[in-house]
């Protein structure tokens, strides 16, 4: 399993512990709910929305899961360190 690692403590609002806890809750599926889980440990799973589409998850799930992808995305773009070697 692929996964891009972020600090979750620094990336994650309140509506972002919320909006991971719908999606755990909305789910039975082991493999995805792993995977949900994993945001709370700063590990974004590259699986996790094609394992969600699969599913047929509902609409809002489907949007939960796209909305945190991409605030986790962003975040990790604006703060990744550039090592310069000279």
């Amino acid at each position: 399993m692929n996964y891009k690692k972020f600090n979750r403590h620094e990336c994650f609002t309140s509506e972002m512990m919320s909006m991971t806890m719908d999606i755990i809750s909305a789910t039975s599926d082991h493999e995805l709910k792993n995977m949900t889980y994993g945001l709370y440990d700063g590990y974004l799973y590259n699986d996790l929305l094609p394992r969600a589409i699969e599913l047929r998850v509902s609409k809002e799930i489907e949007n939960k899961i796209r909305g945190l992808k991409k605030a986790i995305e962003m975040f990790i773009q604006l703060t990744e360190v550039v090592t310069i070697e000279s």
